[in-house]
């Protein structure tokens, strides 16, 4: 599980800019307990300089300033435009103002039945007492299948995805931006096809999250495909790993300690706040960048 998440696991801001020395390797340097490497970062060296990543901030006032000095740390990180994510104020309040609809409490709670159904039904295939690996078996089918339900895709999307995770991982590992730029463009292409078979007669009427935003409008204009390949590029490419990270994470922490574990199973009431704190404390992302202006 760690090896999977080091890609995404770097630090906990970066403002990026021109050096040639090299501080620390986030790819190889991080060891068994990343949250223990940063410790000791913050600790001996709290902006620390990188090859991979330019500057990594570890302590909490800098990462503050950096989140939210816009004007000296800007979100725009990306050579393509990234909705909302690559953007500053007063442009991100607007996608944000399309995007926080679809993650109020009463959409996610309508949600949530065909969320548990999925994780009985990957559970109900699991052999008692068999050793499994997480990540490959339970976590990544998971993440793909709840994220169609909620993006309103089909089963047909499962297998391609699931093949664009891996290479996108393997791209990723290898640091080879060839390969990088090509799986970005495959999926972008996979998008922009379930875009225009939503445009078709016979999804005229459907209702889902992908349908909507074909609805939707931002200064007064529908939102262009672009965006909304940005958009479902943020849903898929970002959360897709999150997911399957934050599964793997409490599997983990509640694998290494079996009493908190025998306690979420007598009082199940007191899942969600568990849930809540066992990812604070493990992130699957705890890093944002920004570049500086």
């Amino acid at each position: 599980m760690n090896a999977s998440r080091k890609s995404m696991q770097y630090g906990v801001a970066k403002a990026i800019t021109e050096s040639t020395d090299s501080e620390w390797d986030p790819f190889a340097d991080a060891g068994p307990d990343q949250i223990e490497r940063y410790d000791e970062l913050r600790r001996r060296c709290p902006v620390a300089h990188s090859q991979a990543l330019g500057w990594s901030l570890f302590r909490h006032e800098d990462v503050m300033r950096a989140l939210n000095d816009s004007g000296t740390f800007s979100n725009a990180v990306s050579v393509h435009k990234a909705v909302p994510n690559g953007m500053d104020p007063p442009e991100h309040t607007a996608y944000r103002r399309i995007i926080d609809p679809f993650f109020t409490p009463e959409r996610m709670s309508a949600l949530e039945p065909r969320l548990r159904t999925i994780a009985v039904a990957l559970m109900g295939r699991m052999t008692a007492g068999a050793e499994i690996e997480v990540m490959s078996e339970l976590a990544d089918d998971f993440a793909l299948q709840s994220q169609c339900a909620f993006l309103g895709w089909s089963a047909g999307a499962h297998a391609p995805l699931r093949n664009w995770m891996r290479s996108n991982h393997a791209a990723v590992r290898s640091r080879d931006r060839s390969a990088m730029a090509a799986v970005a463009t495959q999926f972008d292409s996979h998008i922009r096809a379930v875009l225009a078979l939503r445009r078709t007669r016979s999804y005229a009427a459907t209702n889902d999250v992908t349908s909507e935003l074909l609805d939707a409008s931002v200064a007064g204009r529908p939102l262009s495909d672009d965006e909304i390949v940005s958009i479902l590029r943020n849903w898929t490419v970002g959360e897709l790993g999150t997911i399957a990270a934050s599964i793997g994470i409490l599997m983990h922490h509640l694998a290494v300690y079996p009493q908190l574990q025998a306690r979420l199973r007598a009082d199940t009431a007191c899942l969600p706040a568990a849930i809540d704190e066992i990812l604070r404390l493990d992130a699957p992302l705890i890093s944002a960048r920004r570049r500086t202006t």
